[in-house]
């Protein structure tokens, strides 16, 4: 009985180690180039004011507003 159609098409190309090496390194490389870049105005959108500087910045409004902090993190004046 012959091989099903799929089972032959991995045998003969990712099966085979010179070309398996290309395609793992090759398959993640276009998902991020062409795949998430179509997405990128939908996940910025979805992701305002949660970034880890705004994170930051209302942590230290808290804080302020709480009376201050009594060791604060020198260096830190923006």
């Amino acid at each position: 009985m012959a091989f099903p159609f799929w089972t032959n098409v991995l045998n003969y190309t990712y099966a085979r180690g010179f070309i398996r090496i290309p395609i793992v390194l090759v398959v993640p490389i276009l998902f991020n180039k062409y795949v998430l870049y179509q997405y990128e105005g939908a996940f910025q959108s979805w992701n305002a004011g949660h970034n880890q500087k705004d994170i930051w910045n209302r942590l230290q409004a808290k804080v302020a507003a709480e009376g201050g902090a009594e060791g604060e993190v020198e260096g830190d004046a923006e």
